[in-house]
């Protein structure tokens, strides 16, 4: 195994077991926009990472110092599975929202989310394209490759 095999391999069980402590969960959702004439149109897509505290100490606040850990493990995450390489689509990982957000689907967990943005990296009005739908499926499986479930753990 050569020493830049040996390195991803490494990266990736580090990764990996930040999915499993955090319980990594993603959802993805068509970005809407409406223009002027009405009507709306997709435009690209946002994917959620969507962690959870590991045994906090107190119950977690938004934004608390326990939130930190789960922010950061999120953050590498979202990292390592952006696409790589000149596509017609770009990616933006958002600021985060300070919130403790709580799904049924993961059974009210008390958990943060970071969203990515995938658009095209030209006019930023053009309805979906094969290129994000291609690049959100790389992501996805990227994903479920560390472990992530779709929606809930």
């Amino acid at each position: 195994m050569s020493l830049a095999e040996t390195l991803n391999a490494t990266i990736d069980t580090d990764l990996q077991a930040l999915v499993q402590r955090h319980q990594v969960c993603f959802e993805s959702y068509p970005i809407w926009h409406v223009p002027r004439g009405g009507g709306k149109v997709a435009i690209g897509y946002e994917l959620d990472l969507i962690g959870t505290h590991d045994h906090p100490e107190h119950p977690p606040k938004p934004g608390c110092y326990e939130c930190r850990p789960v922010r950061e493990a999120l953050m590498l995450i979202a990292r390592s599975i952006l696409p790589s390489g000149d596509r017609p689509s770009q990616y933006s990982i958002e600021p985060f929202d300070t919130a403790i957000h709580f799904s049924p689907r993961r059974k009210m967990r008390e958990d943060i989310v970071l969203a990515i943005d995938i658009v095209h990296r030209g006019a930023f009005d053009g309805p979906i394209d094969a290129c994000e739908t291609r690049c959100l499926r790389e992501m996805e499986e990227k994903l479920k490759a560390l472990g992530a479930r779709p929606e809930h753990w």
